[in-house]
């Protein structure tokens, strides 16, 4: 199979959607990664302020290719791109361990092949749900959560629910 390659790509407007500082903040103090961390998809850098210094980033729009980062990190934690969330999840569990990504709760459930790829890698350790994309600021009233993916994972899913939108700082 040919490597997918973000320079070759339409961009896609509904791709584009900044996650606040304040949502960035919430999602790592909850994760509480160690080690090396990658955010594949810097934006405007909400989870680049989030982790710690160190933290590698790709970014499409500033020439670093998420498809084209192959080392391997411990912490893969983002906003990943949702037209592409498939080949997108399949690269992120080839480079990592621990893949955290919030999105829309359909990306994740609405296939079956994105089910089997999951649990053929290892399983969903976590779930945070945060309701209606509005309540994050996202432009969209889709479901959204916040999804902690781990290599080899069989056990149960800790599910979060939030009660309210959450506040900014």
């Amino acid at each position: 199979m040919t490597q997918l390659t973000l320079y070759k790509m339409e961009p896609v407007k509904s791709d584009v959607v900044y996650t606040p500082d304040y949502v960035a903040k919430e999602i790592v103090d909850w994760i509480k990664p160690s080690g090396k961390c990658l955010d594949p998809c810097k934006g405007d850098g909400a989870f680049l302020r989030a982790l710690s210094a160190d933290t590698e980033w790709c970014e499409i729009i500033e020439d670093r290719d998420f498809f084209d980062y192959t080392n391997k990190v411990d912490w893969i934690i983002g906003n990943p791109p949702y037209s592409i969330f498939e080949e997108w999840l399949r690269h992120s569990f080839e480079i990592s361990d621990n893949v955290v990504y919030i999105l829309p709760t359909n990306k994740v459930f609405q296939r079956q092949v994105i089910m089997d790829m999951i649990n053929s890698w290892g399983g969903i350790k976590a779930i945070m749900v945060y309701g209606s994309g509005n309540t994050v600021g996202f432009p969209f009233g889709f479901s959204v959560g916040t999804f902690h993916f781990c290599r080899n994972w069989k056990g149960f899913c800790d599910l979060k629910l939030t009660r309210k939108a959450l506040l900014e700082d």
